[in-house]
């Protein structure tokens, strides 16, 4: 091999999915939701799995992350968020072989701190991360590791205070293709994580709603910062003059206490 076709990087790939065959490892269950009271503990399962691969040494670490507004996912070093519950669980943390197609069960403890102060959501991460391997790619070889992520989030009990706002809802218009977008924020305001879930919905001259999209679920973190950008239907009457998004979100314990969010822009 030429050194200089070696490209010394490394790619992470993180995954919340069950199975990502083409990856090459997933994990079960992809999230664990937890309430605990200051003081309390529970020990947990988890499992990683490989699919036509070949057999894969595994490291196992416990990481913080967090969320873009895009979506996108970012892990840190343990203690590098200000909610970190990265302290907070205990694991065998040895490396391992993963067989082909085969599976791997690791268990954990969970243990929130006694102290009165804590309030909210906190949250952390188990990484399994495989071992660098080459990857050709158009006559390059690189290294890449693939690693999933198994998310621990903890609220601590009875003091959820769950709130949203949405800040802004506008039209932008694609600079090259002149594709239309729909684009809107949404801010955590409370303590604790969010689901949110919801629809656009476009609506004509007589009132009368012509199009709904449904939302795709994202999640918004203590402090964090959605950013919706939803394309318009390609198939839009023309007769339609406003856009409305309604977003319902969803605390820890599956409630919210609140209206929907609701904001709406005329079309321009």
């Amino acid at each position: 091999m030429n050194p200089r076709n070696l490209i010394p990087g490394v790619l992470l790939f993180f995954s919340f999915h069950a199975a990502l065959a083409q990856v090459g490892i997933g994990v079960a269950p992809p999230r664990f939701e937890l309430v605990l009271a200051p003081g309390e503990s529970t020990t947990e399962n988890a499992a990683v799995f490989s699919k036509n691969t070949p057999d894969q040494q595994i490291t196992v670490s416990i990481v913080d992350w967090t969320s873009r507004p895009d979506g996108s996912l970012v892990a840190l070093e343990p203690g590098s968020v200000p909610y970190s519950a990265s302290h907070w669980i205990l694991a065998n943390l040895d490396p391992f072989t993963l067989e082909r197609d085969g599976a791997h069960s690791i268990r954990f403890t969970v243990s929130a701190p006694a102290d009165p102060n804590l309030e909210g959501s906190y949250w952390a991460a188990l990484a399994f991360t495989t071992e660098p391997r080459p990857v050709n790619r158009k006559g390059i070889v690189a290294l890449m590791r693939t690693r999933a992520l198994v998310i621990v989030y903890v609220t601590v009990q009875g003091t959820e205070q769950p709130a949203a706002e949405l800040q802004g809802v506008t039209v932008v218009t694609g600079e090259e293709d002149g594709k239309r977008f729909l684009v809107a924020d949404v801010a955590n305001s409370g303590n604790v994580y969010l689901r949110l879930n919801g629809e656009l919905r476009f609506v004509d001259t007589a009132g009368e709603v012509v199009r709904r999209v449904p939302l795709p679920e994202r999640v918004l973190l203590r402090e964090g910062l959605v950013r919706y950008r939803l394309p318009f239907p390609e198939d839009l009457p023309q007769g339609a003059i406003l856009a409305q998004v309604e977003i319902q979100p969803q605390g820890p314990a599956g409630g919210y206490g609140g209206p929907p969010l609701y904001g709406e822009v005329a079309l321009p």
